[in-house]
């Protein structure tokens, strides 16, 4: 401090000189210094506010390309789901269609015998037996009390009734035959039935179909029409399918950190004693290689089984080699998954030698120690972990997929996030450097005060204050703060 004073001795004076100087320096360079200060601040401002007008416009185009690559994904999906479920009704109605025709000459044929039969069971009355007119004849005969007429008239009477006898038979044994033919039609009207039953359930399947179809359709055309809400309605549900997604994985790298503890100790047995890679020992390693050779696997087995589509160039190859990467991809898990069960047995075999070593060095009875592990549960429970396990990991290429098709989406909207909040601080610190222009030029104008007042009392003030060019603010750095 003492190395700015002009006269050690005399502190005060030497401040009082110092700041003497500085006044009438800062006075004599105060248009200079003053148009430093609107350049640099207007620099700044000007700096600042362009370069956030950069950050937000690659905001809005990064939120752009991110909505049109979402709505793509969208309308890619409506049109799996679509094709899917019109590949299903396709496959249904060919072969619906091909039992139509059987169907149809079935039902005809059973309406035909049903008509037959019914026309064989129609009622017919019984003939009426020709006397009437003999009757009306000899009723017309003058009645005497003559022997001779009361002898036809006997006979008559009993041909009259032997006829209706005769008839009543005929009526009874027509009638008979009428309802055995009726019988007959039962099992035709059940069969038409079922027939007519299977038809109603084919057209509800039809109609079940069609609605499927329908709400496929409007959403199809709501995400191609209604583009801002469907994006809005997609970046939720890819939110959704985010943490669904991230969830699922977490649990399926617990199964992965058990099923790599299973594995880890017998490894050491069949790799070989005190290798390292680095620091780490080969058999970690190799543990941790068969875990994830196994959840290669799952991959490749997912993505020919067509519910993945992790490697897109795989569905266009031919369908017989298609057939033979999912049967080796099935065999390939299934001998890994027989391999680490066999390893889970051989895992507890260890412990328990290892077990029954200690027991046998810290002096306790033989016996004890033959029979310190009889339970064949453990070893049977960690065969079963063992071979279950990569089954279950082979499904981890389900949540993967999903989080790598939502976490572009994702990324692309916490980058819009982070970009458009940089612009807002970039807008406020362009403002904060403009008003600390002012108020440096206001501090500068007040440091001067003093010689700044006399040359105003000595009237060149006001000439020197006209003479001087003002500046005119920027439009273009009002417009970008705006």
């Amino acid at each position: 401090m003492e190395s700015i004073y002009l006269w050690p001795e005399h502190p005060i004076g030497s401040l009082a000189l110092l700041w003497v100087v500085s006044v009438v320096f800062l006075w004599a360079a105060r248009d200079a210094a003053l148009e430093l200060l609107a350049a640099l601040g207007e620099g700044i401002t000007q700096g600042l506010a362009s370069l956030s007008g950069h950050v937000r416009q690659r905001a809005e185009e990064i939120q752009v390309r991110s909505e049109e690559v979402l709505l793509a994904a969208g309308t890619r999906d409506a049109q799996g789901r679509l094709n899917r479920e019109l590949e299903r009704i396709d496959a249904g109605f060919s072969e619906q269609l091909g039992q139509y025709s059987k169907l149809q000459l079935r039902l005809d044929e059973r309406l035909l015998a049903f008509d037959r039969d019914y026309q064989k069971c129609g009622i017919s009355p019984p003939d009426v037996p020709g006397w009437s007119a003999a009757v009306e004849t000899i009723a017309g005969l003058p009645m005497n009390g003559d022997s001779n007429v009361q002898k036809i008239l006997e006979g008559i009477k009993r041909s009259s009734q032997d006829a209706q006898q005769k008839a009543l038979s005929a009526y009874r044994d027509d009638t008979a035959t009428r309802h055995k033919v009726l019988r007959k039609m039962l099992p035709c009207w059940k069969e038409i039935r079922g027939l007519l039953s299977g038809l109603n359930v084919s057209v509800h399947h039809a109609l079940e179909s069609t609605g499927q179809i329908n709400g496929f359709i409007e959403d199809y055309v709501k995400i191609r029409e209604d583009r801002e809400e469907s994006a809005r309605a997609l970046t939720y549900s890819a939110w959704k399918f985010f943490f669904v997604s991230m969830l699922v994985l977490g649990v399926a790298l617990g199964g992965a950190f058990i099923n790599f503890q299973l594995i880890a100790l017998p490894m050491s047995e069949l790799v070989p004693a005190g290798a390292r890679v680095g620091s780490v020992p080969v058999s970690t390693v190799s543990a941790l290689v068969l875990v994830l050779m196994e959840a290669a696997l799952g991959i490749f087995l997912m993505d020919m089984l067509g519910i993945t589509e992790l490697f897109p160039r795989l569905a266009s190859i031919p369908l017989a080699k298609r057939r033979l990467i999912l049967w080796l991809a099935f065999f390939g898990l299934l001998f890994l998954s027989g391999v680490e069960s066999s390893l889970a047995i051989l895992r507890e075999q260890i412990v328990e030698a290892d077990a029954v070593l200690k027991l046998s060095l810290a002096g306790e009875d033989l016996r004890i120690v033959e029979t310190a592990s009889q339970s064949s549960i453990p070893i049977i429970g960690q065969a079963v972990l063992g071979f279950i396990l990569p089954w279950i990991l082979a499904l981890v290429a389900i949540p993967l997929e999903m989080l790598l098709d939502c976490g572009r989406h994702i990324m692309a909207t916490l980058a819009v996030w982070f970009l458009r909040t940089m612009g807002a601080l970039m807008i406020a610190g362009a403002h904060i450097a403009r008003h600390s222009t002012r108020v440096i030029k206001s501090l500068y104008e007040v440091y001067i005060c003093i010689p700044l007042r006399v040359e105003r009392m000595l009237g060149y003030g006001d000439d020197a204050e006209m003479s001087r060019p003002r500046r005119t603010a920027q439009p273009s750095t009002s417009n970008s703060l705006a």
